[in-house]
């Protein structure tokens, strides 16, 4: 698979478990309103034992991360790593949505000048003219 075929079938995997949650929650995310976030925690609990497993090779999602929402129940792994992913980046789409819809300001800062790559991590990769 190609890179721009990846990025679409990455974005189709995340559009239809968006689609699951919106069939269980409703379109507007009821849960995640009335919840204030709590997908955010589980999102990053989500990436947490994934990043356990990948890190560890142990089975991570035997032990519930702490980031968890406590008043929550089924944590659970739902396969490789790119399911988990999806779930976690999923969660975190619900958030960036409530927070839209609380009328958040998504403008994104640029860099400053100040805050310049470090060059020995290759970053950025300078196109030379």
């Amino acid at each position: 698979m190609d890179a721009i075929e990846a990025e679409k079938t990455a974005l189709e995997l995340v559009m239809n478990e968006l689609g699951l949650t919106n069939k269980m929650w409703g379109s507007a995310n009821e849960r995640v309103d009335a919840s204030k976030g709590q997908l955010f925690n589980a999102g990053f609990a989500q990436f947490d034992a994934t990043l356990d497993r990948r890190n560890r090779g142990a089975d991570a999602f035997h032990v519930i991360p702490e980031a968890y929402p406590k008043d929550w129940s089924g944590f659970r792994s739902y396969g490789g790593d790119i399911p988990n992913i999806v779930v976690g980046v999923t969660f975190m789409i619900q958030e960036i949505k409530r927070l839209l819809m609380n009328g958040e300001d998504p403008t994104r800062l640029a860099r400053r000048p100040d805050q310049k790559y470090s060059p020995e991590t290759g970053l950025p990769n300078p196109v030379e003219g």
